[in-house]
């Protein structure tokens, strides 16, 4: 009995084995990490985190979908947004990157219809003008809806660009940074301001 014990537990450690051997090789761990999630590279940085950024970016979609129906100069025509301007006067971030973020900020707001329904999305003016001689001296797509003949002219009194600003306070030798980011709509014909996000700001003191 004893001698049918021991060989049966052989027969299971040898099969198991062979089943280690025969299993599905795991993959190699990646180095992603969840978007919310503030690395330790970012933690001894002075530079604005991509969590903050991608809470900016939530926030002002947010923000705006839900202040469309408030807006009057919103709800009169549909109405044409243009890329505007940066104003970066962090001094340190890339203006690169908030551009990537302000771009993700257009590709949320177009996965709502209600907003759709009150905006066309443009691309700045200086690039759309230069696809348009590039490739269809006719006219192109500059709208973000899909293939068109030709191109709807863009009236003044109904365009908006969407302008950002984003401002760095720093003390104690940048060992304290307070960041504020907004963006607003402003009329291309008055140059008025229609509607701005609430700043988002951030502080925090480096290790």
């Amino acid at each position: 009995m004893r001698q049918s014990l021991i060989l049966g537990g052989v027969g299971v450690l040898v099969a198991g084995l062979f089943a280690g051997c025969n299993a599905p090789p795991r993959g190699e761990q990646s180095n992603r990490v969840e978007i919310t999630q503030t690395t330790r590279g970012e933690l001894g940085s002075r530079l604005v985190t991509t969590t903050e950024l991608s809470e900016f970016r939530d926030q002002v979609v947010q923000q705006l979908t839900a202040d469309l129906k408030e807006v009057p100069e919103l709800n009169v025509n549909r109405v044409s947004v243009v890329f505007g301007d940066l104003e970066n006067k962090t001094g340190i971030v890339p203006t690169q990157d908030f551009e990537a973020f302000r771009s993700s900020i257009r590709a949320q707001l177009m996965q709502s219809r209600t907003v759709l329904q009150n905006i066309r999305f443009v691309r700045d003016r200086q690039s759309a003008e230069a696809l348009m001689r590039r490739e269809s001296p006719s006219g192109s797509d500059i709208l973000q809806e899909g293939s068109r003949s030709t191109v709807a002219a863009l009236n003044p009194e109904f365009t908006y660009f969407l302008n950002g600003e984003m401002y760095r306070v720093s003390r104690g030798g940048d060992s304290t940074q307070l960041y504020s980011m907004s963006f607003n709509l402003q009329n291309m014909a008055t140059g008025e301001l229609v509607w701005s996000s609430a700043p988002y700001e951030s502080k925090r003191v480096l290790r």
